[in-house]
């Protein structure tokens, strides 16, 4: 949508040159195309769509502000949402490695999590008085995109370490005293490349931290019924 690009780089026009700012930019500019096609398919033409969500963004002071006033619990409740989806993806991939040892912990222990989330998720949901999603909570949008980048440099260090770690427990010494590898079977083939496979399913932890600014601004109260549900 090239006249919503137009609106938001001339909304962010005094505010280039940072990183962050960037990164800003582009969840805002996500949100917008979101809400105007909420509202097209509420009826709205795609004219009168973008009409109504640039009307409803006119500047973005507020937003660039380090504090924002933000709906707490829809945007507790469908951070929820996300952990849980990326949680049943984890339970269903890990499904097939029951069969071996630390794989039937790792599964039910993914199950375990599930379900504790979405015992959680339910009880928001379900027992929460419809007055308190109004309620406004203070929230540091710099502190969530720090966080967001964090989460993604610590899995980085991560999987390289397991991968370090793991190469060096199977194939050290092979590698040190320049010996052939050798696999006795499938069995011990299989051990290896669940090893080195497993820890990269732990992407859906940063890919969870990476909607945190994502929701705040879509739960901004600042930016009035723009992302209202």
């Amino acid at each position: 949508m090239e006249s919503l690009q137009h609106h938001v780089d001339q909304l962010f026009q005094k505010y280039r040159g940072s990183k962050q700012i960037e990164e800003l930019k582009w969840e805002v500019l996500s949100n917008l195309e979101a809400k105007v096609a909420d509202l097209v398919a509420d009826g709205l033409s795609m004219g009168e769509a973008v009409r109504k969500a640039k009307a409803n963004l006119p500047s973005i002071d507020s937003i660039v502000g380090e504090r924002r006033k933000v709906y707490m619990l829809p945007l507790l409740q469908e951070l929820l949402q996300l952990g849980l989806l990326y949680g049943l993806i984890a339970w269903i991939v890990t499904m097939p490695l029951r069969i071996w040892g630390k794989g039937i912990f790792l599964n039910y222990g993914l199950f375990a999590i599930c379900m504790l989330i979405g015992i959680v998720y339910l009880v928001l949901l379900r027992f929460t008085p419809p007055a308190s999603s109004r309620q406004l909570t203070s929230m540091n949008v710099q502190f969530a995109f720090l966080l967001r980048k964090t989460g993604w440099m610590l899995w980085a260090l991560y999987i390289v370490g397991t991968l370090v770690f793991t190469t060096a427990l199977y194939f050290g010494s092979n590698l040190w005293f320049s010996t052939p590898v050798n696999l006795t079977g499938p069995y011990q083939f299989a051990n290896i490349a669940v090893a080195y496979a497993l820890p990269f399913l732990s992407i859906l932890i940063p890919l969870w931290l990476q909607t945190i600014p994502r929701l705040i601004l879509k739960y901004d109260a600042g930016e009035g019924d723009l992302h209202a549900k």
